[in-house]
């Protein structure tokens, strides 16, 4: 096993953890690309929640990544690929709203 990829995916699930932390518990919104709290006009609690749950979701997704690509293989990897687009579609059409 690759420990070069443990510590990158640890590292990035921790940025990650650090995101929902901040969007979602302290209700920061600036962490969100393109948000722009003129233009918002819909409900930022759920933006909030929304955009937290995604990111807690894909930081804990993000830790175990390795180890299912090591024993799983590259179905794993397209798994999470799906993951992290569809999630970024749906969290993207609240904030459109």
């Amino acid at each position: 096993m690759l420990w070069g990829a443990i510590v990158g995916s640890l590292f990035a699930s921790l940025f990650l953890f650090g995101s929902a932390y901040l969007i979602w518990y302290k209700k920061d919104l600036t962490f969100i690309a393109g948000y722009d709290e003129k233009k918002f006009k819909g409900d930022k609690d759920r933006l909030a929640r929304a955009y937290g749950i995604f990111c807690l979701a894909s930081g804990i997704l993000t830790v175990f990544l390795p180890f299912a690509l090591e024993f799983i293989g590259s179905y794993a990897g397209a798994l999470f690929g799906t993951w992290i687009t569809v999630g970024s579609l749906c969290c993207r059409s609240i904030q459109s709203h």
